[in-house]
């Protein structure tokens, strides 16, 4: 041990849930309280430093209670002593999109540089884990460190390190020793400060040598004491080995870190997620809890990003940037760990659900102005399909169209060619006839009409005949008001006057619903625009549509690929080169865990047989087929009361799986439908693999991720092998496209297993099986049980092979982004030619991003492979130029004759700013 001081550098600090075990406004009055000391203190007292956990909705959310503060914080940062930024939210990477974590640091950048400077570190200090991707993010940012504490691997063995993505970004980074409040209990008893002063030097030795060392001086929901700097220049006045000094966490690491380095010489080097267990609790199955909150965000996320944006920037009026940013802010709100974790109270839960709702509904709206404004170009009798996908595609629509009786099939005209169409359903008769006297019709009609609605249909027109026996009225009602304009106030004038003609008599009132036919049909579009289909009588139901749909009664194929329901209501898949056996499995087990952990129950009995199992065809192709399986099991209502086992007590549970094949599809659609009546379980979809596979990959955020069967655990928790993916999970036989956030595990290398559900009633559980200390409080969370009606959905491609060669992103695109369809709304007029809007070509090449900043497109793309690749962005332009993931433009990119040509690096995020001719 050297005589020469020591230094510490103290960062005070506290680490904010926003909304966690009591709801967000409860928080809130905690974080008024808490602020309201510090500024009183740091105004006092120049020598004090805070870092306000590196979010800025601390601030946000203070200031919107506290306007008048703002100037006191503005002085504070101006000053260098008060930190905040560069995220709006300290979110959780891994369920969340790409995307929503570049606008996330896009909108904290924004308002900390707003409010005097962001700090210039990547914090991220209590995320379940950290992607692949972000010191690429980082980087693309302008950030050059970070600081973590969870996920860190045992090969690290010292404070700082070198993190690099896949595509080769790198930033230096400071692993939170001990966490994020390692030095929060050092002036619990300011008389043994030295004292503890020492030992922390001497137990932090090993990490950080003997001559600099950091301590986080804060914990959750915590003020700094206010004796610190006095406590701080005792210590530094007094004979010690140690000095103290106040810093920032910015402060610590870019200029005390460089004149008091740690030990050793080059740092180490780690590549890619930080997932392990060796240090810190991962806390992996958050996952799966409340995957009702998982499916919303996907929705809210799809919606936006795919749809609601790049539609509204190549064909909306208007930018409607005032809508998208407060859609926006919703969903960066929810992703802060506790919030979209689902480890949260009920009620933090119940507003996380209605903040992706408004979210969604903002660009459900938004997609719908855009797709209407598109109509009014395209006639009455005609359809706009739109496509939100970055290619020519071709996707399987239902249209609800008006058809005359006397049709014997529909089909639909697309410029010179003729296209069948799959019927699905007919509908049309008399709603009701009403016998009403002549001097009542008018009273009649006022009063079970709401403007142009009459017993929820539109009123499209009317016939009067006052020479039939009794004299009629005949109204004529849709689901769609055709014409669109109707004087409905005239029209019934008219009846009125007509049946008071004969006021005695007895008039018959029809309500008459037209002829309509719900039917599929497999059109085409332009990437990123949109194409008109008209509909006419007639059309071979097979003509035209490659590799259609075959259904027998257990059995179905399309060319590509096969499945064959066996009597226990699994499948037998096959396609692409491989054959899956015994598909569709479904094993409800129980679970003594929490939101945090699952945990399997010491007796724990597993039930996986059906008592019994019905198949039936529900849609017989030639452009969808659907097979019903419906299997009914005896799942345990709930645990023992001692937790130790499962309940004697059963359900009878139905668990409906709905297969699904399309034409020209090589994988299959499912969808698993049942009522949870049952408590404390987790129910599993498995599928058995060809064979014995090592490891698996994953879709996550702006990467697809290879893992091993076995995570690094070490830390007091039982490190279960279960991962989250985004967009797919693949394995060599067969990759599943996902609807949302999903958690999966390789069984053994032989069955890939899907978690459908997870049910469980406490925040954190004590007794909790797979982890030794509490996660959290032990709240009761009833909400979190989700019973009732549950739905999960997702789609399994077989191939043979790895992912790598399997059309996986295409296939994955193909389910994840169905096209829009409206009709037209002009009156008469020959159907446009179709409209292009943006092409993205380029092996692995995948979309995050487009949408309007000022005059430009702005388009952010990754190529999500292992290989350089070439990347071809079509659209008429008359200029292009570089930009960072916060906007900022850089230097002119030269044009090709039809748009845009992009050399890609390997796992390369790039963000360009196009100006269209």
């Amino acid at each position: 041990m050297t005589s020469e001081r020591a230094v510490v550098h103290l960062v005070p600090h506290t680490h904010w849930d926003r909304e966690w075990y009591e709801p967000f406004q409860v928080f809130r009055m905690r974080l008024v309280d808490l602020i309201d000391q510090l500024l009183e203190r740091m105004s006092a007292d120049p020598r004090l430093r805070f870092t306000l956990d590196g979010q800025a909705a601390t601030v946000d959310d203070y200031l919107e209670v506290r306007p008048e503060a703002e100037p006191v914080i503005r002085q504070l940062i101006a000053e260098g002593r008060l930190a905040i930024g560069p995220w709006q939210i300290l979110l959780d990477e891994f369920l969340v999109s790409g995307e929503t974590i570049v606008r996330n640091l896009e909108l904290g950048w924004a308002r900390a540089e707003g409010l005097g400077g962001a700090m210039r570190v990547g914090y991220l200090p209590d995320m379940f884990g950290h992607v692949a991707q972000m010191p690429q993010i980082l980087r693309r940012a302008g950030i050059d460190r970070a600081a973590v504490w969870r996920g860190v691997p045992a090969a690290i063995d010292r404070h700082s390190f070198i993190w690099r993505s896949p595509d080769g970004s790198a930033v230096e980074t400071e692993y939170l020793v001990g966490g994020y409040g390692n030095g929060a209990h050092l002036f619990d008893v300011p008389d043994r400060l030295g004292p503890k002063l020492g030992e922390y030097r001497r137990l932090h030795a090993p990490s950080y040598g003997d001559r600099s060392l950091l301590a986080m001086y804060g914990t959750d929901h915590a003020v700094p004491s206010a004796q610190l700097a006095d406590l701080v220049d005792l210590v530094n006045a007094a004979d010690g080995d140690v000095e103290v000094r106040l810093a920032t966490l910015g402060d610590y690491m870019e200029r005390d870190r460089e004149r008091h380095p740690g030990p050793g010489g080059d740092l180490p080097t780690w590549v890619g997620e930080l997932r392990s267990g060796a240090r810190a609790n991962m806390l992996m199955n958050v996952v799966s809890a409340r995957v009702d909150l998982k499916a919303a965000a996907a929705r809210a996320e799809r919606a936006l990003e795919r749809y609601a944006e790049p539609l509204s920037a190549l064909h909306g009026g208007t930018w409607p940037g005032r809508l998208l940013e407060l859609a926006w802010r919703r969903l960066i709100d929810n992703s802060a760990h506790d919030s979209i974790c689902g480890c949260s109270h009920d009620a933090v839960v119940a507003q996380v659900i209605g903040r992706y709702a408004e979210a969604e509904q903002i660009a459900s709206g938004l997609v719908g102005s855009v797709t209407r404004r598109l109509a009014t170009s395209v006639p009455e009798d005609t359809w706009v399909v739109v496509n939100p996908s970055p290619v020519d595609r071709h996707d399987i629509v239902e249209l609800d169209l008006a058809v005359p009786a006397g049709w014997s099939s529909v089909a639909l005209r697309v410029g010179d060619r003729i296209l069948p169409t799959q019927e699905l359903s007919r509908e049309g008769a008399v709603h009701g006839v009403f016998r009403v006297p002549g001097s009542g019709v008018g009273e009649f009609m006022r009063r079970r009409r709401h403007g142009r609605e009459l017993l929820g249909r539109f009123i499209n027109n009317t016939e009067v005949d006052p020479s039939a026996d009794p004299p009629r009225i005949v109204v004529h009602l849709d689901r769609v008001p055709e014409p669109l304009e109707l004087d409905v106030e005239e029209l019934v004038a008219e009846l009125t006057t007509a049946a008071a003609e004969r006021p005695e008599e007895i008039w018959d009132v029809t309500l008459e619903v037209a002829k309509r036919r719900r039917v599929l049909a497999r059109l085409s579009a332009p990437a990123l625009g949109y194409a008109p289909a008209r509909h006419l009588e007639g059309g071979d139901p097979h003509e035209s549509i490659p590799n259609p749909v075959e259904v027998t009664d257990r059995r179905m194929a399309n060319g590509l690929v096969e499945i064959v329901v066996a009597d226990d209501g699994t499948v037998r898949v096959a396609g692409g080169g491989t054959v899956l056996e015994g598909v569709g499995r479904v094993v409800d087990g129980g679970d003594a865990g929490d939101s945090y952990n699952y945990g399997p129950p010491q007796d724990d009995r597993l039930v996986e047989q059906p008592e019994s199992v019905d198949i039936r065809p529900d849609a017989y192709g030639p452009l969808r087929g659907e097979i019903v399986v419906l299997r009914r099991y005896a799942w345990p209502r709930d645990l023992t009361a001692d937790a130790s086992g499962r309940s004697d007590r059963t359900v009878a549970t139905e668990v409906t799986t709905i297969f699904e094949l399309r034409a020209d599809e090589p994988f299959v659609r499912v969808r698993i439908e049942f009522e949870n009546g049952s408590r404390d379980h987790r129910v599993r979809w498995h599928i058995p693999l060809p064979t014995r596979v090592k490891g698996s990959a994953a879709e996550g955020q702006f990467a697809v991720v290879e893992r091993g069967l076995e995570p690094e655990g070490g830390h007091g928790e039982v490190p279960l092998p279960t991962f989250p993916a985004v967009g797919f999970v693949s394995v060599d036989g067969c990759s599943v496209l996902l609807d949302q956030v999903t958690e999966y595990e390789v069984v053994d290398g032989r069955e890939l297993a899907l978690t459908v559900l997870r049910s469980f009633g406490l925040i954190s559980r004590n007794a909790n099986p797979s982890r030794e200390d509490p996660a959290g409080p032990e709240v009761a969370v009833p909400a979190a049980q989700l019973p009732g009606h549950r739905t999960f959905a997702f789609a399994v491609l077989p191939h043979a092979g790895a992912w790598t060669t399997a059309g996986t992103h295409a296939a994955a695109e193909q389910y994840r982004h169905p096209f829009a369809v409206i009709r037209g709304t002009a009156s008469g007029g020959e159907d446009p030619a179709p409209v292009p809007g943006l092409s993205v070509e380029g092996d692995g090449v995948v979309l995050s991003s487009l949408r309007r900043r000022e005059d430009h497109l702005e388009l952010r793309i990754v190529n999500e492979s292992a290989a350089a690749t070439a990347a071809t962005i079509r659209i008429p332009l008359a200029a292009a130029r570089e930009a960072d993931l916060l906007g900022r433009p850089g230097a002119d990119l030269p044009l090709t004759a039809d748009g845009l040509a992009l050399t890609l690096g390997p796992w390369e995020i790039r963000t360009v700013q196009l100006l269209r001719r």
